[in-house]
C-alpha cells in the first residue's frame, strides 16, 4: 500500500519535531509518496521544521481545519492517504493495524483512539470512556467516539465522491460531520480502540480551555448532524450529577483527581454552549 501523508498546521513549532519524527519511525518511507503539510500562515518556525522532516509547505489558501484540509486533499496523488494534526503523538503500532481495515471494500476510513497526554487521572478518563463506547458501540449516541482527523488513512476516491471535507465557517466537528456523510453514503469508518496515540497536552487547563472552545461550536454543530436545536436542558443536569459521576469513575478507574476533573469538563462546555449561543446564529442543516 502506497500513501500520501497530509497535515494541517497552524504555529505548531512547539510540538511538530516530536510529531513528525514519530511518523517517520511508525510509517516506512517505501511506503510513502508525498509529505504535504499545508501551513495555515504560521508565525513561527512550522514551515522551517516540516521541511527540515522533508516535508512540502504550502500555504493554506483560505482559514482553519475546513480549508486546510480540502487543500491538502488536492495535494493527492495516492489511492490512499493520511491525515494527522500537529499535535499527535502516533502509536508505535498505527500502521501495522490501521491500515489493514482499508483492506475492507466497505471500509473508507479507520483510525484509532487518541489519549491525553497529561494529567495522568484526565487520561484515565478518557479510557473509562473508551470502555464504556466499546460495549455501546453500536448506539447510537456512541456512534461518532472516536472519528477524529489526526491519526486517519482514507480511500481517496471515496473521499472525492463526498466532496472532500466538510466546508464548515468553524473548526470543531469537521470529522464528526465527515463520520456522518460517510454512513449516509453506505461506507464505513472503523476505529480501533486498541491503538492509543498520544494526544500532546500542556495540562488541565488547556483541556478545559478545548472543551469550552468545543461548546461554543455546538449550536451550530448539532443542527448539522441531527437536525435539532441544541437543548441546554440536558446539559444542565449532566453538570448537576458530575461531581457524583466524577466520584464513581474516580472509584472505579483508582484516579482520585476525576472527582473533580469530570465536573470541570462539564461545566467548561456548558459555558461554552452558553457563550455560543450569544455570538452565532444557528446553522442549518447542510445535506449530505
Amino acid at each position: 500500500m502506497k500513501v500520501d501523508m497530509v497535515m494541517w498546521t497552524k504555529n505548531g513549532a512547539e510540538t511538530l519535531p516530536l510529531v513528525l519524527k514519530r511518523i517517520g519511525e511508525v510509517i516506512p518511507d517505501k511506503s510513502v509518496n508525498k509529505r504535504v503539510i499545508v501551513d495555515d500562515h504560521s508565525s513561527d518556525s512550522t514551515r522551517e521544521i516540516a521541511e527540515s522532516f522533508g516535508w512540502t509547505v504550502v500555504s493554506n489558501e483560505g482559514k482553519g481545519i475546513s480549508d486546510g484540509a480540502n487543500n491538502a486533499l488536492k495535494q493527492v496523488e495516492s489511492d490512499y492517504f493520511i491525515s494527522f494534526e500537529q499535535d499527535l503523538l502516533l502509536a508505535h503500532d498505527w500502521w501495522q493495524k490501521i491500515r489493514q481495515y482499508l483492506l475492507d471494500e466497505h471500509t473508507a476510513v479507520a483510525s484509532g483512539l487518541r489519549l491525553s497526554s497529561q494529567p495522568a487521572d484526565l487520561r484515565k478518563l478518557q479510557e473509562y470512556a473508551t470502555e464504556r463506547i466499546q460495549k455501546e458501540e453500536n448506539n447510537s449516541d456512541s456512534f461518532l467516539y472516536g472519528k477524529t482527523l489526526d491519526n486517519t488513512i482514507y480511500k481517496t476516491e471515496v473521499i472525492r465522491q463526498l466532496g472532500g471535507f466538510p466546508k464548515l465557517p468553524f473548526s470543531a466537528g469537521v470529522d464528526n460531520v465527515l463520520a456522518q456523510r460517510v454512513h449516509l453514503n453506505g461506507f464505513q469508518w472503523k476505529v480501533d480502540y486498541s491503538v492509543r496515540s498520544i494526544h500532546l497536552r500542556k495540562g488541565l487547563r488547556e483541556e478545559l480551555k478545548h472543551c469550552y472552545w468545543y461548546g461554543t461550536c455546538f449550536n451550530a454543530l448539532i443542527p448539522l448532524l441531527s437536525g435539532k436545536i441544541v437543548d441546554i436542558q440536558p446539559q444542565i443536569l449532566r453538570l448537576l450529577f458530575s461531581p457524583l459521576r466524577g466520584l464513581e469513575i474516580a472509584f472505579k478507574k483508582n484516579a482520585p483527581q476525576v472527582a473533580f476533573i469530570y465536573p470541570l469538563t462539564r461545566l467548561a462546555i456548558l459555558r461554552g454552549i452558553i457563550a455560543g449561543r450569544k455570538k452565532k446564529p444557528i446553522i442549518k442543516r447542510q445535506k449530505t
